[in-house]
């Protein structure tokens, strides 16, 4: 089985290619969840639980300009998550105007930090045809992967504090 943590530590490795700040984020990411992770497969939860290590080490990118990702705090990567009166689907293209604010063009495929967003971006929900049974499948994957990695990886089972 493959490990959850050599998966990011992949993901990571292949942050060097990107601009400068991307490799740190990753590195923080990685500094607040790998203790948590460690034994974790890529089955069940784990591939939520990567998504949420790239979006914790997205959010840490976006929020520490100039600062660095050690000083951003839990409270502003969770402020990344609301809704501000709308629904998740309006959290997105927040997320999307702070990338084109750092100089990311969303949908540029040489860009590895686009990259990411692209493959965090993803909605995992069931088409609005889907049969009621969906709803009780415990494995099934629902909404933007960001969102869902992220809140996963939040989650107080985990203890993370930044």
């Amino acid at each position: 089985m493959t490990l959850l943590l050599d998966i990011l530590e992949e993901r990571r490795n292949e942050a060097e290619a990107g601009p400068p700040g991307w490799q740190p984020a990753w590195d923080r990411a990685l500094d607040l969840l790998a203790p948590h992770l460690q034994g974790w497969t890529m089955t069940i939860d784990g591939p939520i639980l990567a998504d949420g290590a790239a979006a914790l080490a997205l959010a840490l990118y976006l929020l520490s300009t100039g600062q660095g990702p050690a000083a951003v705090t839990r409270g502003q990567v969770e402020g990344l998550l609301d809704r501000c009166g709308g629904t998740d689907y309006d959290i997105a293209p927040r997320w999307e105007e702070m990338l084109r604010a750092a100089g990311h063009d969303p949908e540029d495929r040489a860009d590895p930090v686009s990259a990411c967003w692209r493959q965090l971006r993803v909605d995992n929900s069931p088409p609005k045809f889907a049969s009621e049974e969906n709803d009780f499948d415990s494995f099934r994957r629902w909404g933007p992967a960001f969102i869902e990695g992220l809140h996963r990886a939040l989650a107080p089972r985990f203890g993370i504090r930044f």
